[in-house]
């Protein structure tokens, strides 16, 4: 007899949207966290949201609306702008509508809606290590508040203990799961959050992010307004070698270069932290065992938000893992249906703007400038392309207008490139195996496109 049916590891976003559908659907569920109640949610973060994804996640599970008193303003745009500050793009579409809310409060919220629906919590909790019975993940490990160890049995175990993914790393070597993510597909990030009283923000409902190859390699300055004297500044770059710290770039790039940062600030929060930037991992079940959230690298590559991807990834997850108890199988087999579900919403998007990442990492400053006033890339463009995962401005007739009235051929021949292969990729995710035995030859046709990107 087990103790539960599913314990989640992890009561962030995505493991808390994952207890909330399971209890809703009748089963038992555990909600670790290693922090105190009060302090889950609190967590670095861009804290901004697109109604899209709520809307999404309440199609699937039912979430209900966020109160009011999370939000702290409303978002309909965001700017891109190029490393000489005087070029912008403005996205504004049904991506970017959305919020700028409390994060702490966000993550309670969530957490609030699990308990409800008969979720039982163990905040203060560490867990330890995977338990296993006859080789198949059986349970875990914990260790209280107090400093005592306990085995607790279950069904199902789902690893949402974010980027660290402590539990996946855990498992053995004939895991078809990743347990390792590259310090190449990771992002560190820093953002501090001032209220500017002798400052107002003029458009406070448009996020921006700033470009700098020099400054944030791989990454991105942001600057997101939580109303006229409130906002989240940050900065984020790809832990390639070599890599900058973000708290370096804040003291260094950031803090010179903005206006308000010469007027009086309150601080109310600074922080770092670390996300995975790259395509969901191949695989995110085994026997008995699922992944969600940062711990599944459900981010996204470009900016690296993974919120609302991570309630998706908790929906679909704990909708699966449902239908297997129904069923009484938990194995690989009976849970497997959570990946293509996942991929065909989701991740197939993820790879095609991973594979756009690697084309961003190795473009110039003069590069972004020069797209940006030849208008090679318009909004419109880039909207496109984070809703989908496809660049359509690399090919047909738009792409031979460019290269007749432009002069930077090599750049746009890249471009051709790129957008060549975020569209191979796009089709082979489409193809994604309904089984474990589809995914070795799956990931052969995989390699090959990730190694032409990087030599973009």
């Amino acid at each position: 007899m087990v103790d539960y049916d599913v314990i989640v590891a992890g009561a962030g976003t995505g493991g808390a949207t994952t207890a909330y559908t399971l209890a809703k659907k009748g089963r038992s569920v555990l909600l670790i966290d290693r922090k105190e109640k009060e302090k889950i949610g609190d967590k670095t973060c861009g804290d901004a949201l697109g109604n899209h994804h709520i809307l999404e996640v309440r199609e699937l599970v039912g979430l209900p609306e966020v109160p009011s008193d999370i939000i702290e303003h409303e978002v309909t745009g965001i700017d891109l702008i190029a490393p000489d500050r005087e070029h912008r793009l403005r996205m504004t579409g049904p991506t970017t509508t959305g919020m700028s809310f409390n994060r702490l409060k966000m993550g309670q919220w969530f957490l609030g809606l699990a308990e409800k629906e008969g979720v039982e919590l163990r905040a203060a909790t560490r867990v330890k290590r995977l338990l296993y019975d006859d080789g198949k993940v059986a349970g875990i490990k914990i260790m209280d508040s107090s400093g005592n160890d306990k085995d607790i049995s279950s069904k199902i175990v789902v690893d949402a203990t974010g980027a660290t993914g402590m539990l996946r790393r855990q498992l053995p070597d004939t895991t078809p799961i990743e347990r390792v993510i590259n310090k190449e597909d990771q992002m560190v990030a820093w953002r501090d959050i001032y209220e500017t009283p002798e400052y107002d923000f003029e458009t406070p409902e448009i996020l921006e992010i700033f470009w700098n190859q020099d400054e944030t390699l791989g990454g991105y300055t942001w600057i997101f307004p939580q109303g006229k004297n409130r906002v989240n500044v940050g900065a984020g770059v790809m832990t390639i070698k070599g890599h900058r710290k973000p708290q370096d770039i804040m003291k260094n790039f950031v803090e010179p270069n903005w206006d308000f940062y010469k007027t009086e600030l309150k601080m109310l929060d600074s922080s770092g932290g670390v996300a995975p930037i790259r395509r969901p991992i191949d695989t995110m079940v085994d026997d008995n065992f699922m992944l969600v959230g940062d711990a599944a690298c459900q981010v996204n590559p470009i900016h690296g938000g993974g919120i609302g991807s991570s309630i998706l990834g908790g929906a679909l997850a704990g909708i699966t893992a449902a239908e297997a108890l129904e069923k009484n199988d938990t194995s690989i087999n009976a849970l497997w249906g959570y990946n293509p579900k996942y991929m065909e919403m989701y991740g197939g998007k993820q790879a095609s703007l991973d594979v756009f990442r690697w084309f961003l990492l190795n473009i110039t400053n003069d590069d972004i400038d020069y797209a940006f006033q030849k208008q090679i890339i318009k909004a419109s463009d880039l909207l496109d392309t984070s809703m989908t995962g496809k660049m359509t401005i690399g090919t047909g007739e738009k792409f031979k207008r460019l290269i007749s009235g432009v002069g930077n051929i090599p750049l746009l021949r890249r471009v051709q490139k790129v957008a060549h292969l975020m569209e191979d990729i796009r089709e082979l995710y489409r193809q994604y195996p309904n089984s474990i035995k589809g995914l070795t030859d799956w990931q052969n046709k995989l390699w090959p496109i990730y190694d032409a990107a990087k030599k973009l």
